[in-house]
This record gives structure tokens, C-alpha cells and sequence, in this order.
């Protein structure tokens, strides 16, 4: 099993835990967790293969992520919490709410996997295997409309932790099983559509890698927010918009 990087940010009251994209790591919440972190006690991870985490994935599957993080949260005292995902993060977060929902206060999910038409395959076959900077930069750029987000140091850095002994060959079987999985992950939706829990989806009205599937998103249910002029990263792209929706539908959830 992983070893994942896991990091209390700061706040108080409520647990918020922040789960990341693929191949993202816990740094893309930096515009994010301030706000969060004055209304409620804020942690963020590294999935399996991201970031600071180990390489060791098991068989890579979104159910095998998804335990994981529930076994690293219960091994830092988080009994129950308001989960905020972000693509994959956001599927993983529907999959630990479906398997248990007694842990889960409310879920904020960000283009989850799972609910919109599919993420992109050729997008994650293609992010492992990165290695020139301009290749990178332009598969970067897919994930925002404003293209001066993605610059030069994002692409080093994402090249450096590609670079780490073993990731290239987690994220590829995270991908693959994701592609393979996703179906799973919208049965779980199905699931949580079913339960008396808060949730918030958000999603950029021109996002290509994981597009809207405004039928899903009816059956989910909750409450919706398109965010205009964002593709895949809306909290990156208009973090302001985004901080005051996560944080007026996680304050109401709190005081249910």
C-alpha cells in the first residue's frame, strides 16, 4: 500500500479534507485552502503515485485510491469530514461516500469523474508519458481556457515529479483502470443521489477533459454552479468565484 503525504493546512472546526486530480498533487488547492481554513480545520493529501506520496498503488483502481484515503484519514484522526474533490479527486470522494456515508459530512466536487461524459483517455495515456517541455506545455494547456496559467514552471515541476522512480508507471495504471472504471465511479454517484447528503457540484462551461453531462448532473441533484470562461480548473481559473460557493455551501451544510 502507499504511503501517502498527508498535510493539516490549518483552521478550525470541522474537518475538510482536499483530494486532488490525476497527476496533480496537494499544492493545486494553494488558492483554495485560505479560505476554507476559516471555517473549518483543513487537510489536503497526495494521491497514490502524486506528489510526495510512494508509488505503490495496488492495482490502481478507483476503488483501491478511494480506500486509501480512508485508511490514511482514520490513521490522522478524521472520523467524519466535508470532502472537496477535484476530478478524480471528486470520483474518489463519491466512491468513499457511497461505500461510507456516516463519514462523510457533505461533498463539494469540482468536474468530478464519474458524472460528466468521460474524462479524456487520450489526455491520461498521454500525461505519464511527457518528457519534452513544449509536448507538456500544450498538453497543459488543455486544461484551461486562459493559457498564461500553465507557464514554465508548471511544466517543470510536473516534469520533475515525473521524473521520480515509479511514477510514470503508477499514473499510466491509474489512468488505464480510471478509463477502464469510471462507470463504477458514476455508480457510486448513483448511489449518493439516494442520500440525504449536502452536496455541490462545479463545473467550467468549457471544460474538454471531463465535459458536462448536464442529465447526470440532474439525477445527482444537490446544488450546481457552472463556472463561465473556466475549462478543468475552475477553483485555478476563478478561484474567487469557486472559494465563495465552497465555502457559503460547506458553512450551511456544517450548521445542518
Amino acid at each position: 500500500m502507499s504511503k501517502l503525504a498527508f498535510k493539516t493546512l490549518g483552521g478550525e472546526g470541522e474537518d475538510i479534507v482536499l483530494i486532488h486530480g490525476f497527476g496533480s498533487d496537494r499544492l493545486s488547492w494553494l488558492a483554495t485552502s485560505p479560505a476554507l481554513m476559516a471555517i473549518g480545520k483543513v487537510h489536503a493529501l497526495d494521491l497514490p503515485g502524486h506528489g510526495d506520496s510512494s508509488p505503490e498503488i495496488g492495482d490502481g483502481t478507483p476503488h483501491a485510491l478511494a480506500a486509501q484515503i480512508a485508511v490514511v484519514l482514520r490513521a490522522n484522526g478524521i472520523s467524519r469530514a466535508h470532502l472537496v474533490g477535484h476530478s478524480l479527486g471528486g470520483g474518489l470522494a463519491m466512491l468513499m461516500a457511497a461505500n461510507e456515508p456516516v463519514r462523510v459530512i457533505s461533498l463539494s466536487l469540482i468536474a468530478p469523474a464519474g458524472l460528466g461524459t468521460g474524462v479524456d483517455p487520450e489526455f491520461l495515456a498521454a500525461y505519464p508519458e511527457l518528457i519534452d517541455a513544449d509536448a507538456a506545455m500544450t498538453l497543459l494547456r488543455r486544461l484551461v481556457v486562459l493559457p498564461l496559467l500553465i507557464n514554465k514552471m508548471t511544466v517543470q515541476r510536473v516534469l520533475a515529479q515525473l521524473s521520480r522512480e515509479g511514477v510514470r508507471e503508477a499514473l499510466t495504471m491509474i489512468a488505464s483502470q480510471l478509463v477502464r472504471g469510471e462507470a463504477s465511479i458514476t455508480a457510486a454517484a448513483a448511489a449518493v443521489a439516494g442520500f440525504d447528503l449536502p452536496r455541490l457540484v462545479l463545473w467550467g462551461d468549457r471544460d474538454t477533459l471531463n465535459p458536462l453531462d448536464q442529465h447526470q448532473l440532474n439525477t445527482f441533484g444537490g446544488t450546481g454552479l457552472i463556472v463561465a470562461n473556466t475549462a478543468h480548473l475552475p477553483h485555478i481559473e476563478n478561484p474567487k468565484l469557486v472559494n465563495e460557493a465552497l465555502v457559503s455551501f460547506i458553512s450551511r451544510a456544517r450548521a445542518l
